[in-house]
């Protein structure tokens, strides 16, 4: 049995979003079987709860959680996510936990001490918690150390005017940490292939997908409009034009075009940042609360098709949402609109799992013009439980002694 620490950022109850904490959260009850865990997160900002969002509190117990008070100005937080500068600041590490480096520093030192830990995890982002990691390194060689990186850090922006901070902090920073770590851990095959350039110990990288905590038994629909398409989407969606999960690409498809307004209804489910009024009151949105985790998989079943959006060109390269394999798990067609070429939608193309669409580059508005209701459900295939999180953990399980 080992005594792990797990450094990250915030966590359930102090968060309002759930795909950032799932990746931890299935690492706990992975690891949680055989040895001795210690978490060490951050609160949200002003300390605010958010409930356990449909997660089984039951599945912590026996996880010793340790919070720090998030001291984070709201004037701060909102000055590192203003604008063009926020992929700047996101390259500098400069993010809401930074301000609360010092406490993670300490505190981490202290349980080091305490409970004779002997492996270290930090799963990011947030990035300056990898600021951490010569510190640990320095004061105990012995401690295996473990970075994973739930997107990636400077391979995650691209973009002409922050390549020179892009290479600069890459060799200067990102290289050194590495070369402070045991093992790397990455989300996605794109982040795993931009991490082996940079760290020569390339044995030692391991891609862990995200995947699916189980299969949802398949619920027939419900018919309350069963004349119009029925979309869902599961998570955080915001009208900030700055956001890479922009609802406005498409509402703008829609607000002038009476026939597919009267043709889709899209219903969000989750914490929404939106407080423009003809965007909460369009007729076809339905803005939800969260749901049950079991029950929000069970209504992905009931829908015609489960949306993703990715809106950052300088982003999009990488991405794979965790959401995309619940999604996968519903057997739900999945709709992908995206900002560019993305990860997930290389796999939703490979597997058959949807439609992709760059908005950018094709018309959004004969997309949906075009669109038609699917009644067959995605045909499960064999390969497809691979991406389970019990099935992808095996490879986290089997490094840690």
């Amino acid at each position: 049995m080992s005594r792990i620490l797990i450094i990250t950022g915030q966590f359930v109850p102090y968060t309002k979003s759930l795909g950032g904490i799932l990746r931890v959260h299935s690492f706990l009850n992975s690891l949680k079987k055989k040895h001795e865990l210690y978490l060490l997160v951050s609160k949200s900002f002003k300390n605010k709860r958010y409930g356990y969002l449909g997660l089984n509190r039951n599945k912590l117990k026996g996880i010793n959680i340790f919070y720090l008070n998030n001291d984070t100005l709201k004037l701060t937080s909102s000055f590192f996510n203003f604008g063009f500068l926020r992929n700047i600041f996101y390259l500098f590490g400069l993010d809401y936990a930074f301000n609360n480096n010092d406490k993670y520093s300490d505190k981490s030192l202290e349980l080091i001490k305490k409970y004779k830990i002997n492996y270290i995890i930090i799963s990011s982002p947030p990035f300056s918690l990898f600021y951490l990691v010569k510190k640990f390194k320095d004061r105990f060689n012995n401690i295996k150390i473990i970075l994973d990186y739930r997107d990636g850090w400077t391979t995650r922006i691209q973009g002409i005017l922050t390549y020179p901070i892009k290479i600069l902090i890459q060799n200067f920073i990102e290289k050194k940490i590495l070369s402070c770590s045991d093992y790397v851990l990455t989300a996605t095959s794109r982040i795993n292939q931009a991490v082996k350039v940079l760290q020569k110990k390339k044995s030692k990288i391991l891609l862990i997908r995200n995947g699916f905590l189980y299969k949802p038994e398949q619920k027939k629909k419900i018919e309350k409009n069963k004349n119009k398409i029925k979309i869902g989407y599961f998570g955080l969606i915001s009208e900030d034009e700055h956001s890479y999960r922009n609802i406005k690409v498409v509402y703008n498809a829609l607000k002038n075009n009476k026939f597919l307004q009267n043709k889709f209804i899209f219903e969000f489910y989750g914490n929404s940042e939106i407080n423009n009024i003809n965007i909460k009151n369009f007729k076809s949105f339905k803005f939800k609360n969260n749901l049950n985790y079991r029950n929000a998989l069970s209504k992905m079943t009931q829908m015609d098709y489960l949306l993703i959006i990715h809106t950052e060109r300088s982003t999009s390269k990488e991405m794979v949402t965790s959401k995309f394999y619940d999604y996968l798990a519903a057997r739900t067609p999945i709709i992908n609109i995206s900002s560019g070429e993305n990860e997930v939608g290389n796999i939703i193309k490979k597997f058959k799992l949807g439609k992709n669409i760059d908005y950018e580059k094709e018309n959004l508005n004969e997309f949906f013009l075009n669109l038609k209701r699917k009644n067959e459900k995605i045909k499960w295939k064999k390969n497809f439980n691979s991406f389970s999180r019990g099935y992808q953990n095996k490879k986290l399980i089997k490094i840690i002694k």
